[in-house]
């Protein structure tokens, strides 16, 4: 979009995906169009996922400090939503996105009042006013409601005095998902490089995808794994099987990530994505480069039961190794002990000793179809 006003927006953004998901909405910095006075000193953002009602949800909270080297002024502020797209209810409710709520603007303390429009061109501040369309302007006769061409605005007057400033931002919205991710995230960050300073002095990112979880975050805007902190967990370099670009992956037992940068410029943006990992046997062959394991063995129905075949010979390694992995063996193998390490369900145990006698009936009766099924 051309922006040539002088507004401050949230800047929504998105992936073009086929119709085979939910995609909803993408999280964005409040950013400047052209200004100088104003300058980002301070900026905590957390993200925290929830599962609420059999939804999923992430709450954005964005703590900004900000300083006004100015007089004082009023900035006409805005949070711009694209509608939701694919597998989607794409009509407005109430007037505003369907997949947003809990929309709240506390500036220096005080509870700002916002407004909501939708809007159906890019350039639609006019006059000094925003073009707002009515639900009948921008639905029509040929509504798709899988794939609206609206916009949402939310906004609102902001004063900024001299000195010191405050804004904390909430909001909760959906996740989105698809055939190949359980759910994801995107958030602009580079839009920090356009207020007065050019950066954001002292940058936190905090990011709870809750226990027993894995993720990736796309190497946009740091350089590696070494860049972040995690409470408890494990974290690994990583490539996308499908973008082959670079990622970091993550594994959270309990707690947060973190990620920390002084005079932060980000030269790209956030995107979190969790691969759909398909727990049970929804795939004939066993590849350990591209599959994951349950963290049990599974008998029941022969289209849903833990795979017995393997590829090549680590992944029958691998396999065969299961029902100790699942109790927390920890292997000297490499190929071994890497392939479970990047499992969430897997907590080594020193103290655990492997013994066959141990493993239940069932469980032989697995392991020896795992050796007959050989990947030659």
């Amino acid at each position: 979009m051309n922006f040539k006003f002088g507004l401050l927006l949230f800047f929504f953004g998105f992936n073009c995906f086929a119709n085979d998901g939910a995609y909803y909405a993408s999280g964005n910095q409040l950013i400047p169009i052209n200004e100088t006075d104003v300058t980002v000193t301070k900026e905590v953002l957390t993200l925290v996922r929830k599962v609420v009602d059999g939804e999923t949800y992430v709450y954005v909270t964005v703590d900004y400090t900000f300083f006004n080297s100015g007089k004082n002024k009023t900035i006409l502020v805005g949070f711009e939503a694209p509608s939701p797209f694919g597998d989607v209810n794409g009509y407005p409710k109430n007037g505003a996105h369907p997949y947003i709520s809990n929309f709240d603007v506390i500036m220096n303390n005080q509870f700002l009042k916002h407004k909501t429009a939708m809007v159906n061109t890019d350039n639609y501040y006019i006059n000094g006013a925003i073009d707002a369309k009515t639900e009948a302007e921008v639905i029509g006769e040929d509504f798709n409601s899988n794939s609206p061409e609206f916009y949402y605005v939310y906004y609102f007057n902001a004063n900024f005095k001299p000195g010191i400033n405050t804004i904390k931002h909430t909001y909760r919205f959906n996740m989105s998902g698809s055939v190949l991710e359980r759910y994801s995230f995107d958030y602009i960050l580079t839009a920090a490089n356009r207020w007065g300073n050019n950066q954001i002095d002292d940058f936190t990112l905090n990011i709870d995808m809750g226990n027993n979880q894995d993720f990736n975050i796309s190497n946009t805007f740091f350089e590696d794994k070494n860049k972040w902190s995690i409470e408890d967990g494990r974290v690994f370099n990583h490539v996308n099987e499908y973008s082959k670009a670079k990622d970091t992956k993550f594994i959270t037992n309990s707690g947060k990530i973190s990620f920390k940068k002084k005079n932060f410029k980000p030269k790209g943006e956030l995107s979190l994505y969790s691969n759909a990992t398909y727990m049970k046997n929804y795939y004939d062959v066993f590849d350990y480069t591209k599959h994951n394991l349950p963290h049990d063995i599974i008998f029941y129905k022969e289209d849903n039961k833990t795979c017995t075949k393997s590829i090549d010979e680590d992944s029958y390694k691998i396999l065969r190794n299961l029902p100790f992995a699942i109790k927390g063996y920890v292997f000297k193998t490499k190929v071994i002990q890497d392939y479970y390490l990047t499992q969430s369900w897997y907590k080594p145990n020193p103290n655990y000793v492997a013994k066959l006698e141990t493993l239940s009936n069932q469980v032989m009766d697995w392991l020896t179809i795992v050796k007959s099924n050989t990947w030659e």
